[in-house]
């Protein structure tokens, strides 16, 4: 009798134990059409590294400083270009939906060139098998031009369990000729693994989770003309891991936090978690794309063009150090000389009493 009831105890914590361990398949990643509210906070002194079997995260502690609401926009809302390079007959390139992204510093770019230029959009396949990254497009004069990855980069190979590896890598070129001799080359290097499994805590409640860790190493270079001449140059190597926490049915990651990797170190640039609406929405994403930063790479001058006044002006390194600040007297553009700042990314902090805008700069 006891030997039979230790075989049942057995079985009983084997199959509880493997309930635990969730997998993620197409079904809990977002789809066209939905929405996903997140929240933003910029650091935090919790353990995000810190993984294993088994493991129980909280991150109940998580405060919000602004709120967004990400769409996953479409296809038939674009242009007909869009339609005919992303639409249900492009094969491989047959995207499923798009979404704002200010991943490429592209739409900073419209202050050199004749017509105008804004929204860059990244385009998403989702397939039973990965959720891949298949190109981008940037409206011009208000239609939307696309740019396909010659090379498409996976985000997620499916289905998702843990002590899963994969790799992966994407190649985008940009060229915004004939409207301006600029062009701009992405050049990324993705390793993702799912190396934790066990129950989250967040402001929205608490899950069975998997941690997913991307490394994520990018080279980029762009190409401009002035005064007649042009010349690549290379942008600072981009270096950087991304973790996130999923669960099933919510459509995308219960919280992400990316991290900067400088000289061995690894230090925190965002965090962005899912939560109910607090009423955050004025803050920095609702009014990222408003500001113009250029030129971006820059070396010793930089201007500024926003649609609210602007009261100081802060750069920050890749640590969260603040290296420059400007006061200015409510305005709503301006120069601002860089000179002394070492070259590498920084992130510009425009303050308004409309809220802070957020802008990447590369200083040369």
């Amino acid at each position: 009798m006891l030997k039979s009831i230790l075989i049942v105890c057995f079985f009983s914590f084997f199959v509880l134990d493997g309930q635990a361990q969730i997998s993620l398949a197409v079904s809990d990643f977002a789809n066209a059409a939905d929405t996903v509210r997140l929240s933003q906070m910029q650091t935090s002194n919790l353990d995000f590294a810190t993984t294993g079997s088994n493991y129980t995260w909280d991150f109940s502690s998580l405060t919000a400083s602004t709120q967004s609401l990400k769409d996953y926009t479409p296809i038939g809302f674009g242009s007909f270009l869009i339609l005919a390079t992303y639409g249900p007959f492009a094969g491989s390139y047959s995207a499923t939906y798009f979404n704002l992204t200010t991943e490429l510093p592209i739409d900073q770019l419209s202050a050199f060139l004749p017509i105008q230029i804004s929204d860059l959009s990244q385009y998403t396949k989702r397939s039973n098998s990965a959720i891949t990254s298949i190109g981008y497009s940037i409206n011009v004069q208000g239609q939307g031009v696309p740019f396909k990855s010659d090379t498409i980069e996976t985000r997620y190979s499916l289905p998702l369990t843990f002590g899963d590896v994969h790799d992966s890598r994407g190649y985008t070129f940009v060229d915004l000729n004939p409207a301006a001799d600029i062009k701009y080359i992405q050049h990324r290097q993705r390793h993702t693994e799912v190396d934790g499994w066990g129950t989250v805590t967040t402001p929205l409640g608490t899950f069975p989770a998997l941690r997913v860790r991307h490394d994520i190493n990018e080279i980029d270079s762009i190409y401009q003309t002035f005064f007649g001449s042009g010349s690549w140059i290379g942008t600072p190597a981009i270096n950087r891991t991304e973790y996130e926490w999923w669960t099933n049915g919510k459509k995308e990651y219960l919280l992400k936090v990316v991290a900067t990797n400088v000289n061995g170190n690894q230090n925190i640039s965002s965090i962005e978690f899912q939560e109910e609406y607090l009423g955050l929405d004025a803050g920095i994403n609702e009014i990222t794309l408003t500001a113009l930063v250029y030129p971006n790479p820059a070396e010793d001058l930089c201007f500024f063009e926003t649609q609210v006044a602007v009261d100081d002006v802060a750069f920050y390194n890749q640590m969260g150090e603040l290296a420059l600040s400007t006061s200015f007297n409510g305005v709503q553009s301006a120069y601002i000389d860089i000179s002394n700042l070492k070259p590498g990314v920084y992130f510009c902090h425009l303050h308004s009493n409309k809220g802070t805008i957020v802008q990447k700069l590369t200083k040369l």
